[in-house]
């Protein structure tokens, strides 16, 4: 009981300067954690570009060689199916299909490039490489993928930072 009546008799409080101290400090420690944030959340953002990118060329190479296994179809004729689609607009996930006509030969295939949620991108410039000896095998040494303002290029095989454009 008594302490009780000590503690309502003693009613200080923090100083002004005490406050002030305290304020400083926190204002110096956001003033250090909130550049970092930014760095982490854009360094984030980047990462999944780079997950995007690899992705939609996983997906291409796999239509190329379901395109492949389309009977009568040749590398030679994919490569300019791709050449051909990739010249007049860029691969999105709107405009996600193969399709390759070859007349006389009853060449007739198409094939979808599978989408993935929350692809906001799209490829072009893509190089397809077909080997003069085995016409029945590709590579995909480059592309370019777009995402918003930022974008990644797979150069000779060989994937590139996000830069921006």
């Amino acid at each position: 009981m008594k302490l009780l009546q000590n503690l309502k008799k003693d009613k200080k409080g923090f100083t002004l300067v005490e406050m002030i101290v305290v304020i400083v400090i926190i204002g110096i420690l956001l003033a250090i954690l909130v550049p970092g944030m930014f760095s982490y959340i854009s360094k984030a953002k980047d990462k999944q570009i780079m997950v995007n990118a690899r992705t939609a060329y996983i997906n291409i190479s796999t239509a190329v060689a379901e395109l492949y296994g389309k009977n009568g179809v040749t590398a030679d004729m994919v490569e300019t199916v791709i050449k051909e689609a990739t010249a007049d607009k860029p691969f999105t996930n709107a405009n996600n299909k193969l399709t390759l006509t070859k007349d006389g030969n009853g060449v007739d295939a198409a094939v979808t490039i599978e989408a993935f949620p929350n692809d906001q991108g799209k490829v072009y410039e893509i190089t397809l490489v077909v080997p003069k000896n085995n016409s029945n095998k590709f590579e995909i040494t480059a592309m370019t993928y777009e995402e918003g303002a930022k974008k990644v290029v797979l150069k000779e095989s060989v994937w590139g930072e996000v830069e921006s454009k």
